[in-house]
C-alpha cells in the first residue's frame, strides 16, 4: 500500500497552464511575537487576529487553515480576492481547511489530467477555501528565516495546499508556506458579462489573483511567525510551476518575491501551452456558460452566481481544458513571451528543471488506463498524426517505434521533450541572460510509481521528485540510496531560498546555468552531477526547429 503522504506530496501535479491582478503596494507587516517574550509560541498574532498551532515531532510549529481572504462566496464569485474578516480572541489553526471546490478524481472530465490522492477522493464543494498553512522549524537563532511559498499543481482543475508536509524544508531553516487558490470555473471562467462589470473590462485569472493576495499575506504576517519578506521564494510544480513562470511577467507580482523555483511546467517557451486571449477565454466562457443554462448576457453574472459549486466543477464535457490563464487582466496585461521581450519581468534567481520521463504518468493514464492501451506501432503511428498534423512524418522519424522498447515509450518520449523538458531548458537559457539560474533534471529510473503500468514503466515520471523534496512519511518507501538523494535536493532546495544558490559545504557542486555552457544538473540516486548532453538526449534541437519548442 501506498502511504497516504506519498500520496499527497507526489500527487496533486498536471500539464496545466495559468495566470494573474492586485495593487502591488505591501502592507505593513503584522507584529512578531518574539521568542522567549513569555508568549505561547503555539499563539501568533496575524494582522486580522491571533492562531494557535500544533508542535511538530522535531520541535517546529505547523499551522493549519490560516485564512488569507475573504471566503469568495455569492457576490464575490469571480471577484478579486478580498481581505479576510479579523476575528477576536484565538483561533484554531491545528487542521487544514477544505480544499478549494473540485471533482473527485474518478470524476474528472476527459480534458483534464488527473492522479491519485486520498485528500480528494471525494471531491470538495467548497467555496470557503482560500487559507494557506505555515510550517515553522525549530529557532535556534534570532534572526528572520526565509520563506518558500509553495503553488499546488492539478492542472488549475484540483489539489490543495494540504496535500504538501513542507516539515522537511522547515527542518533545514525555511519556513514554509502552502497555498489553496480557486480552481475550475470558480477559479479561471473568463466572460463578456463578467469582464463588463470589472473596472479592467476583464475577466478570468482569480485562481492567480488569489496566490498574488497570499502572497501579500505573507509580505503583511510572516514576520510574525519568524520569517523575513525579503527572502520569500515563489515555487511550485506543473501547473503551480506554470503559475510561478506567470507571476514573473506579471507587474501585480512585482516585489512579492525574491526567488522562484519552476518544477515540470512553463508558460512561456515554445512547447508551453500560452495563455489565452481575453477573447478566446471569453469565447469559451460563453459556451461553459451555456452548458449550466446561463445563455442571456443580460443576466449571466446573476445566473453563472446562482449555479451550486457542484454543477459548476462538473461543468462542459472536456471543461477542464478551459481552466488556464488569459491575458486582459490588470494581472497578466500581455503574454508573457512579450512580457520577455520587452523586458517586463520580474527577473530573479531561479531554480528550474524537470524529470527524465515527465509524459509516462500521462501516457500510463490515457493510453493503458483510459484508452484500451498499450499502443501498437499503427496505432502509435496514428496518434502522432492527430496530434501532429503538419509534422507528423518528422516527428516519426526522429521517434521511430522501433528505436525503443515499445511504442507507448516512443510516444512518451515525444511528450515529454516537447512538452517538459525542452521548454524547461528554453527558460533557463532565457531567463539566464537576467538572473542567476540553476536548471535540472530529476532522474531516478526507480521512484517509487504512484499508479500501476504494467505497459509503461514509469521510470523518472511527472511528479516523481515531490516525494523527495516532500518525503516525511514517504521515506521509508525509498531505499537508502533514495533517501540520500531526498536529502540532497532538500539541502539545495533550502539553501536556494536562502541565499539564491543551491550550493553549500558536503553538497555536489551545482553549477549555474549559462547558454553557452548549457550544463544541468543530474538529480539521481547513483550521480548527481553537470550534464552537457540534456539538449541531445531529448532531441531539443528537433523541436526548436519544428517550432513547437
Amino acid at each position: 500500500m501506498r502511504s497516504r503522504s506519498v500520496r499527497h506530496t507526489a500527487i496533486r501535479a498536471a500539464t496545466a497552464v495559468a495566470a494573474l491582478l492586485l495593487s502591488i503596494t505591501a502592507a505593513p507587516a503584522a507584529p512578531a511575537a518574539s521568542a522567549g517574550s513569555g508568549h505561547d509560541p503555539l499563539v501568533v498574532r496575524t494582522a486580522q487576529g491571533s492562531v494557535r498551532g500544533a508542535a511538530g515531532a522535531d520541535g517546529g510549529r505547523v499551522f493549519q487553515g490560516v485564512p488569507f481572504a475573504a471566503s469568495p462566496t455569492g457576490a464575490l464569485r469571480w471577484r478579486p480576492p478580498q481581505p479576510a474578516a479579523p476575528w477576536s480572541g484565538v483561533r484554531d489553526a491545528t487542521e487544514p481547511a477544505s480544499p478549494c471546490a473540485q471533482l473527485p478524481l474518478t470524476l474528472l472530465p476527459d480534458g483534464g489530467p488527473v492522479l491519485p490522492g486520498d485528500s480528494n477522493r471525494t471531491g470538495s464543494t467548497s467555496e470557503d477555501c482560500l487559507y494557506l498553512n505555515v510550517w515553522t522549524p525549530a529557532r535556534t537563532t534570532g534572526r528572520d528565516l526565509p520563506v518558500v511559498v509553495w503553488l499546488h499543481g492539478g492542472g488549475n482543475a484540483y489539489g490543495a495546499g494540504s496535500d504538501y508536509n513542507g516539515a522537511a524544508l522547515a527542518a533545514r531553516g525555511v519556513l514554509v508556506v502552502t497555498v489553496n487558490y480557486r480552481l475550475g470555473a470558480l477559479g479561471f471562467l473568463a466572460h463578456p458579462a463578467l469582464s463588463a462589470e470589472n473596472a479592467d473590462h476583464a475577466s478570468g485569472d482569480y485562481g492567480l489573483m488569489d496566490q498574488q493576495a497570499a502572497l501579500r499575506w505573507v509580505q503583511r504576517n510572516i514576520g510574525a511567525f519568524g520569517g523575513d519578506r525579503n527572502k520569500v521564494t515563489l515555487g511550485g510544480q506543473s501547473a503551480g510551476s506554470v503559475g510561478t513562470c506567470l507571476h514573473i511577467t506579471s507587474p501585480t507580482a512585482k516585489g512579492l518575491f525574491h526567488r522562484a523555483v519552476q518544477q515540470s511546467g512553463s508558460c512561456v517557451s515554445n512547447g508551453a501551452l500560452p495563455p489565452l486571449t481575453l477573447a478566446a477565454a471569453e469565447k469559451k466562457g460563453q459556451s461553459f456558460a451555456a452548458s449550466v443554462g446561463c445563455t442571456d448576457p443580460s443576466t449571466a453574472p446573476a445566473c453563472l452566481r446562482a449555479v451550486p459549486p457542484a454543477e459548476l466543477i462538473r461543468g462542459a464535457p472536456g471543461a477542464a481544458s478551459l481552466w488556464a490563464a488569459n491575458t486582459g487582466p490588470r494581472i497578466l496585461p500581455v503574454p508573457p513571451h512579450e512580457a520577455w521581450a520587452t523586458g517586463r519581468v520580474n527577473a530573479v534567481p531561479t531554480l528550474s528543471g524537470s524529470t527524465h520521463d515527465e509524459y509516462r504518468y500521462f501516457t500510463a493514464l490515457y493510453v493503458d488506463l483510459l484508452g484500451g492501451g498499450p499502443l501498437t506501432p499503427q496505432k502509435y503511428a496514428d496518434l502522432i498524426r492527430l496530434q501532429h498534423p503538419e509534422g507528423a512524418a518528422a516527428v516519426l522519424d526522429a521517434y521511430p517505434a522501433s528505436a525503443y522498447t515499445s511504442p507507448n515509450l516512443a510516444y512518451s518520449a515525444v511528450g515529454t521533450d516537447q512538452r517538459f523538458a525542452c521548454p524547461a531548458r528554453a527558460d533557463s537559457r532565457l531567463y539566464s541572460g537576467r538572473a542567476p539560474v540553476y536548471a535540472y533534471e530529476f532522474d531516478d529510473p526507480q521512484a517509487p510509481p504512484f499508479m500501476p503500468a504494467p505497459h509503461t514503466p514509469q521510470g523518472a515520471f511527472h511528479a516523481a521528485e515531490l516525494a523527495y523534496l516532500f518525503p516525511m512519511d514517504a521515506l521509508p518507501l525509498l531505499t537508502p540510496a533514495q533517501r540520500r538523494l531526498s536529502a540532497t535536493m532538500v539541502g539545495y532546495w533550502a539553501r536556494f531560498a536562502a541565499t539564491g544558490n543551491p550550493n553549500g559545504p558536503g553538497a555536489p557542486t551545482w553549477p549555474r546555468y549559462t547558454a553557452d555552457h548549457d550544463r544541468i544538473q543530474v538529480l539521481a540516486p547513483d550521480r548527481t552531477a553537470p550534464t552537457t548532453g540534456f539538449a541531445a538526449d531529448h532531441r531539443c534541437p528537433f523541436w526548436q526547429s519544428s517550432g513547437t519548442s
